[in-house]
């Protein structure tokens, strides 16, 4: 009876290994919860910021039949247009687009501080319109700006 009596009170003193282990196992999922809490994917930019604001910015003008000039700003917030625009094709309403919907990459050239373009709707398309980016400079965690233009349709 005394050895069992002896083997609890030691129980006490000194707690088992594995009691120890789960506290310490607990501290390492915490410690690893905390660093993917504070990594660099966690700010990461899941949406483009976008509304009314920029879409005002791109400027659609018409210049013949089916076919417009455009200009925007090269510049939004500090973060440049790329050089690339998105002519989205006979869609339903403006806004963002399917990858497998009818649409073709343009290229504006810089003037003065804004970007200038032209573009003609095809024949086999009913409408268009154009949507730009400003993305940021950096490949992680910020978000781009976006815009839509109007929607034009064909004659």
């Amino acid at each position: 009876m005394a050895g069992v009596r002896s083997s609890l009170i030691l129980a006490k003193r000194n707690p088992p290994l594995n009691t120890a282990l789960g506290i310490q196992n607990m501290t390492m999922r915490f410690l690893t919860f905390l660093l993917m809490f504070f990594s660099t994917q966690v700010f990461a930019c899941f949406a483009p910021i976008q509304g009314e604001e920029y879409d005002a910015l791109v400027v659609i003008t018409k210049i013949g039949k089916n076919r417009y000039s455009y200009e925007f700003p090269l510049e939004v917030h500090g973060y440049k247009n790329d050089g690339t625009v998105i002519l989205a094709l006979s869609q339903e309403e403006r806004g963002s687009i399917m990858a497998d919907s009818p649409h073709m990459e343009i290229f504006p050239k810089e003037v003065s501080g804004k970007m200038k373009g032209e573009f003609t709707i095809p024949e086999n398309e009913t409408n268009a319109f154009l949507i730009v980016s400003w993305p940021p400079e950096e490949d992680c965690c910020l978000c781009s700006f976006l815009a839509y233009s109007k929607l034009v349709n064909r004659e």
